[in-house]
C-alpha cells in the first residue's frame, strides 16, 4: 500500500513512535518530489509512455537562472481520484485561509503604522 493511503491504524512507520497524539501531521499528504527539469534539448526530456501527456513550465527569473520544469499527467480514477481530489480541496482551502489571514494581518500593521 502507498505511504499516502495508509490509515492511523495501517501506518507502515516502524520507528514505534506515538502518531496519533493531536496535530496536524497525522493528516499530511505525501507528495513526491519534482522529478528534475529538463534541459531545452529533447533528447533530455523523462522517459515516459507515449500515452501520458508532458507538462512543463519555464519560470523566467529577474536574478540568476532561469527554472525549467516538466512532468507527466498520471490519471487517477475512481476512489482514488474521489480521495485525491478530496485532499487538494482541503489543501487549497487552508492555503485561502492562511492567505487570507495573512492579508488581513498585513492591513492591520499597516493600519497601525499610519
Amino acid at each position: 500500500m502507498y505511504p499516502h493511503h495508509n490509515t492511523p491504524d495501517e501506518s507502515d512507520d516502524t520507528t514505534g513512535e506515538d502518531h496519533t497524539r493531536g496535530g496536524d501531521d497525522t493528516d499530511g499528504v505525501v507528495i513526491p518530489l519534482p522529478r528534475p527539469a529538463a534541459d531545452d534539448d529533447i533528447e533530455n526530456l523523462p522517459n515516459i509512455g507515449s500515452d501520458q501527456p508532458v507538462w512543463w513550465y519555464d519560470q523566467q527569473r529577474q536574478r540568476g537562472s532561469d527554472r525549467q520544469f516538466s512532468g507527466y499527467v498520471a490519471p487517477v480514477f475512481g476512489t482514488d481520484g474521489e480521495q485525491l481530489r478530496s485532499d487538494l480541496a482541503a489543501i487549497i482551502r487552508d492555503l485561502l485561509d492562511w492567505a487570507n489571514k495573512q492579508s488581513r494581518k498585513e492591513s492591520t500593521e499597516d493600519g497601525e503604522a499610519a
